[in-house]
């Protein structure tokens, strides 16, 4: 009498290439104490056979993983452009606070690798990441493209974090900067605000692929009664041309990226929020954190690196995929000190 049929189990995958069936879920999780033969074996076998992990099974081990320690099996490497650490940027420590925490609860040790003084320093960048025993690398956001580094991809899991990276067609993870725009200009119209303008360095729009300018020019289509002004976006913001825009333009309320439009607009003598209102796109930098804008939770962003890293070395995915995808973070909006809301004229 035939056998009912039955989805293979592991043990049939570890049979079909000579192995147990502990083995071979070791070698499905990537464990790098199984060699890489083995774990190409192991996946090729379950690939044919069409296995498909038992879910509950899955959220047991899940489980047990958080219960307990895991021991760590692996190096992860974060490439930080260290051309940013004269800024002493909060953003970079915010990002560091989730990718430790997963790091940590997932078994991986996260060694900090500055692009400038190590990577293009070294000779042979592969052997000095190989030695470390690194397996996947998460490229953090650079201070100006493009990254220039010699490096076997096709070694290592990859995940680049924030700005898209032309030259690197990894999977990415970032906040929602499209989103996070139309989050301001509904928060602005709500308070009463009708004229508004975008500050920002050309530069910033372009890390950004112009998706904050895209955003705020889809909201006067939305809605006519709401006037987005000609943006203001030089190469170097001063204070100089800003007050001059802001005189020619006179948005009531200016939407940027900049931590300095405060600061200038301030020592100049506006009284902010009375003569005009200022919500900031990304409250990471210090000197932010008391105006109205975006909270992008960079420390979510981070944890979601590491947790499409993670999911790349249980599938044995190294190198560029052939369709990269992006897992975006939802922004948020916090009232600060730069807002208010208008009264009605009559």
């Amino acid at each position: 009498m035939a056998r009912p049929f039955s989805s293979p189990t592991l043990a049939d995958v570890g049979r079909s290439v000579g192995v147990s069936a502990a083995t071979a879920s070791m070698a499905l999780r990537g464990d790098p104490r199984i060699s890489a033969s083995t774990r190409a074996r192991v996946h090729q076998a379950a690939k044919k056979l069409h296995y498909v992990p038992d879910p509950m099974l899955a959220a047991l081990v899940a489980r047990r993983d958080r219960d307990h320690k895991r021991q760590t099996f692996a190096n992860i490497a974060a490439l930080l452009d260290d051309r940013w650490l004269p800024d002493k940027s909060g953003w970079i420590d915010a990002l560091f606070g989730g990718m430790r925490e997963t790091c940590t609860r997932l078994g991986y040790n996260l060694d900090v690798i500055n692009i400038q003084r190590e990577l293009h320093l070294s000779p042979h960048p592969d052997r000095f990441l190989t030695g470390r025993g690194v397996r996947g690398i998460l490229i953090l956001p650079l201070h100006t493209q493009p990254l220039q580094l010699k490096l076997q991809w096709d070694r290592y899991a990859i995940v680049s974090i924030g700005t898209p990276l032309d030259q690197i067609p990894s999977h990415r993870t970032g906040s929602d900067t499209f989103a996070a725009m139309s989050l301001v200009c509904a928060k602005l119209k709500s308070f009463g605000y009708r004229r508004v303008g975008l500050v920002n360095a050309i530069s910033n729009e372009r890390r950004t692929r112009f998706e904050w300018l895209g955003s705020l020019c889809k909201e006067s289509i939305i809605d006519p009664t709401f006037v987005t002004v000609p943006p203001h976006m030089p190469e170097i913001l001063t204070p100089e041309n800003l007050e001059a825009w802001v005189t020619e333009h006179k948005p009531e309320c200016i939407i940027t990226n900049d931590f300095q439009v405060y600061d200038f607009l301030a020592k100049r003598g506006w009284k902010i929020p009375r003569d005009i209102g200022i919500a900031s796109l990304s409250r990471n930098y210090p000197a932010m954190q008391h105006l109205s804008g975006i909270s992008q939770h960079l420390d979510s962003t981070g944890q979601a690196a590491v947790e499409q890293l993670h999911n790349m070395l249980l599938r044995g995915e190294t190198g560029f995929p052939a369709i990269p995808r992006e897992i975006m973070t939802t922004p948020h909006w916090h009232q600060g000190n730069s807002t208010r809301r208008l009264r009605k004229k009559a």
